[in-house]
């Protein structure tokens, strides 16, 4: 390859990185207005201000923009989230602590929370970073006699149901300031655990220095 058609190749690369940064920043922004389910390719193309066939120059469907989306903004605040609450002993006070987090941090940025709901929507958005939660508390916490229930996939349905049914409330309808705190002291008591712990444990201070999720204001 010549010096200059290495040129003209970076140049290239560079401009459609520039594209796909402009298409996923337009994404975020539609995901945050319409929310997930409401959100079409045409609002995207729209939003972002190319042509269609620019659009599928680069993806697919719907769902590879959601997928680049989570891989370039959703990933990394979901994963802090979620190693931030594994320094807590208590199963259930990590199950109710990355609820409430994901809950805090949708409220900042709505954007985000919207792509959270959306990937976590079924078995056909739902993406390994998603299944960390919360299977392996749930597991842990029946061991340890925290929690009971008689089938695992039923407790972490209830659990994965609730959560994404508050969330979309929380970015879609006006819920009083203490709702994420209600939520989590009904689902422990879902999953066994005494009235008098879930409000403690539901009201206990959250693993504090997470910096991924910044507000959209």
């Amino acid at each position: 390859m010549t010096e200059d058609n290495a040129r003209r190749r970076e140049i290239g690369l560079k401009r459609r990185e520039r594209t796909r940064q402009k298409l996923l920043e337009a994404a975020a922004r539609v995901v945050a207005e319409f929310g997930e389910r409401n959100a079409t390719i045409d609002d995207f193309i729209q939003a972002a201000g190319v042509a269609r066939g620019t659009f599928y120059n680069y993806y697919a469907t719907r769902q590879d923009l959601l997928d680049d989306l989570w891989g370039s903004f959703g990933r990394n605040p979901f994963l802090e989230i979620h190693l931030a609450c594994q320094k807590l002993e208590d199963p259930a006070e990590r199950i109710t602590a990355e609820a409430r987090l994901v809950f805090q941090s949708a409220t900042r940025n709505p954007a985000w929370g919207w792509l959270v709901y959306a990937m976590s929507a079924s078995g056909q958005t739902v993406n390994d970073d998603l299944l960390v939660y919360p299977r392996p508390d749930l597991v842990l916490g029946l061991r340890q006699g925290r929690f009971t229930f008689d089938e695992l996939s039923c407790a972490s349905d209830l659990v994965v149901g609730t959560v994404r049914t508050a969330l979309k409330a929380i970015l879609s309808e006006a819920r009083p300031k203490d709702y994420a705190h209600g939520i989590c002291v009904l689902l422990l008591r879902a999953l066994g655990i005494p009235n008098a712990e879930a409000l403690e444990i539901s009201g206990r201070p959250l693993p504090t220095g997470l910096q991924m999720v910044r507000d959209t204001g």
